[in-house]
């Protein structure tokens, strides 16, 4: 699918220290900022760890590292096996695409973006998305092996129509597993009711994430305010701080290096009205609301 490739390529952009290790086949990465990578005339990553791109076939991302960048992985043709931290909460454009000995992942709670064509062409089987997806980008699953999508999502995904997320995969003959209590809702919903839908049994911790109650100061607000650190979050590294609006609409999602100071949210003067601030480890969420006059 060297059209939907091209139709999803960039050139390299800015690039920060990240720590990494190969070592007889398997690559480790460990903290730092994954950056954007581009892709040479050979089709394979630019990413320092390109150069092994015939031999790497296991890969290891630690947590610290909150995105895979765009076309880290692409070409990696031997890859077959990649375990990601729950710290990652996004998966760039064409991440993985032409890892053709990919056959499975299971990706992990703190997940909310796919991005564009990110498996796109690449040996998928089957893949596990966490209930934490919010979004998925055109191509970004689309394998032509995909028989199982396990969606542990408990509300479908809106998609239209339009949607190209799935490309070449023959829906109707793939099998689409869903939490048993939700099989009805996805029979109803565009494009997942395509699917042959099965309902199967979820663990109570990644269908429900254990939650407490965050405090917000000074509430109400005037365009800041801080968010007092719970004390079983002191000495995590990385957490996510994610804004809702009244509608329960995403408005903000920032990744936390938390370096001890308390986290301040700036919304600015112009955002008038109640929203739920929710800071998260990957397992565990506390969530409080917020009134900014």
């Amino acid at each position: 699918m060297l059209l939907s490739i091209a139709s999803c390529s960039a050139q390299d952009e800015a690039i920060e220290e990240i720590t990494w290790n190969y070592d007889n086949g398997i690559l480790t990465i460990g903290a730092g900022t994954m950056p954007d990578y581009g892709m040479t005339m050979n089709l394979v990553t630019t990413a320092p760890w390109g150069k092994h791109f015939r031999s790497i076939h296991t890969v290891v991302i630690e947590r610290g590292v909150t995105t895979i960048g765009r076309n880290a992985f692409f070409g990696c043709e031997a890859i077959d096996s990649v375990s990601i931290a729950n710290s990652v909460t996004k998966i760039g454009i064409n991440a993985f695409s032409l890892c053709n000995n990919l056959k499975s992942v299971v990706l992990p709670y703190g997940v909310t973006i796919i991005d564009t064509c990110a498996f796109n062409d690449c040996g998928l089987v089957s893949i596990t998305l966490p209930s934490s997806i919010k979004s998925i980008g055109d191509g970004a699953l689309s394998c032509y092996d995909l028989t199982t999508v396990t969606n542990l999502n408990s509300v479908p995904l809106s998609l239209t129509t339009e949607s190209d997320i799935f490309g070449v995969v023959d829906i109707s003959t793939c099998t689409l597993q869903v939490p048993k209590q939700s099989v009805a809702a996805y029979q109803r919903a565009e494009v997942w009711k395509e699917f042959n839908i099965v309902g199967i049994e979820v663990e109570v911790e990644e269908l429900r994430v254990e939650s407490g109650a965050l405090r917000v100061f000074p509430n109400p607000a005037t365009g800041s305010c801080s968010i007092g650190m719970p004390d079983e979050f002191l000495y995590e590294s990385v957490l996510t701080l994610s804004v809702y609006d009244a509608s329960g609409k995403l408005v903000r999602q920032t990744i936390l290096n938390n370096n001890g100071e308390t986290p301040q949210l700036k919304m600015g003067l112009e955002a008038k009205g109640m929203y739920m601030v929710v800071l998260s480890n990957g397992k565990k969420e506390y969530r409080g609301k917020v009134v900014f006059n």
